[in-house]
């Protein structure tokens, strides 16, 4: 069974485990990720957002430089009505870069994946691809996960960085209703309210690069951005119910309807969704899941990323608010095992209790500010649109706004404690705790 050296075995080679990977091995703790594709950088999949927190995580990762020409840089938010009636336009990441000192960097996510892999460096070969997560068994020493190809792998942690359908999740939870705790029971519903239609096209000759689009309305929202190149979006749609189904999958006819229904839609004032549509080279039709876990951990499996916390993409928080998780674990995780090499079950989750805790409170405001930004982009009374349109506007300005949210949110987010570096700084100071 495992040996006495710590090793983390990581299920999932996205960004967030690849994060916590890349922390690892700057701590000099062994790891193991666990990937269940066959390769770790695809061609598939959304855009993502990173806001300044994490950009300073990058630099204290030494990737900045890897990061140049990999993102879509941006300087200003445009916002319009769903008709292409232009409503304001703000330069909400120039201000945001002043604030901080770092720029927001909007990344395709198989780029950002690349470059967080190669920031392992050395270490690319603890990278196990094209076998997925069967069983964990947990002992009193260690973990041995088992995998679908038959094999398994040991270690002395499990981290569950598998995402929205995390199989490392229901395991986890199996493992604790076997030991009378059950966990689903105590756990509150995860409910979608919104679809989102993420997808990647190419360049249309003559939009704006370096805005960020936004448009606004009843029911429905999108946001797009562009570079020379390629163009990233994400539709969203109210659904006409909640739902706890976790549905993975969409029909061709499902995503044909939803297509449909957005066909009188300007994503920005000279682009029509259906012109933007028959440029897509990727789409996928997911429902967009709200919620945050009451259980991150059992024993020696801890969750981290969407596996525990869900939230809609309006914001642009999930990817920053998994990497504030992946952060805060590897801190515990190092700060542990550089006074006791071998702790034991108990000293882990005395551990994994602090970093639940913690995150979880955070995570609860980020989810609240993120839940209130697509409820007021889509509007379903004429109240909240009222609201939207004049109240709001006048009681805060968008600069006053992104002031707040530095304030209150950005600038109190976490770092890698052991990594030292000059960090960037700018109008809001980090905090120092």
């Amino acid at each position: 069974m495992p040996s006495s050296k710590f090793r983390a075995v990581i299920i999932g080679g996205g960004p967030i485990g690849l994060t916590i990977a890349n922390g690892l091995d700057r701590a000099g703790i062994d790891f193991l990720v666990i990937e269940r594709h066959p390769t770790i950088v695809s061609e598939n999949g959304a855009g993502i957002m990173a806001w300044p927190h994490t950009t300073r995580i990058f630099d204290q990762l030494g990737l900045t430089t890897a990061c140049e020409g990999r993102y879509l840089p941006l300087h200003s938010k445009s916002v319009t009505h769903l008709n292409g009636t232009p409503v304001r336009s703000n330069p909400v990441f120039k201000w945001l870069a002043e604030n901080h000192g770092y720029p927001c960097m909007n990344f395709p996510r198989t780029l950002l994946t690349q470059t967080l892999f190669e920031g392992l460096s050395a270490s690319q070969a603890k990278v196990r691809t094209g076998a997925g997560i069967e069983n964990i068994e947990i002992t009193e020493n260690g973990v041995r996960v088992h995998l679908t190809d038959g094999s398994f792998e040991d270690g002395s942690i499990v981290i569950g960085a598998d995402g929205v359908h995390s199989e490392t999740r229901g395991i986890m939870q199996k493992l604790a209703e076997e030991a009378g705790e059950d966990f689903l029971k105590e756990e509150e519903p995860i409910i979608s309210n919104y679809q989102i239609l993420y997808g990647r096209a190419k360049y249309v000759p003559g939009v704006s690069v370096g805005e960020f689009f936004e448009t606004h309305g009843t029911y429905r929202s999108s946001q797009i951005s562009a570079d020379e190149n390629r163009m990233h979006f994400g539709i969203y749609r109210k659904l006409p119910n909640p739902t706890t189904e976790i549905k993975k999958e969409y029909s061709k006819e499902e995503v044909a309807e939803f297509v449909e229904a957005f066909s009188d839609v300007m994503v920005m004032p000279n682009l029509s969704f259906p012109d933007l549509y028959k440029n897509c080279e990727w789409t996928r039709l997911v429902n967009q899941q709200e919620g945050v876990l009451k259980h991150w951990y059992y024993k020696r499996v801890v969750l981290a990323g969407d596996s525990s916390v869900q939230m809609t993409a309006a914001m642009g928080m999930g990817l920053n608010n998994g990497i504030q998780s992946a952060v805060f674990l590897v801190n515990k995780l190092q700060e542990l095992l550089s006074k006791n090499s071998n702790p034991d079950t108990a000293t882990l989750e005395h551990a994994f209790e602090e970093y639940q805790n913690t995150r979880r409170a955070e995570s609860q405001i980020i989810t609240g500010y993120a839940a209130k930004m697509i409820r007021s982009n889509t509007w379903d009374t004429y109240l909240g649109w009222f609201m939207h349109e004049y109240v709001v506007p006048w009681m805060i300005s968008e600069e006053k706004l992104m002031g707040k949210v530095g304030n209150e949110l950005v600038s109190k987010m976490h770092k890698f404690d052991f990594i030292e570096i000059d960090s960037k700084s700018g109008k809001i100071p980090w905090a120092t705790v």
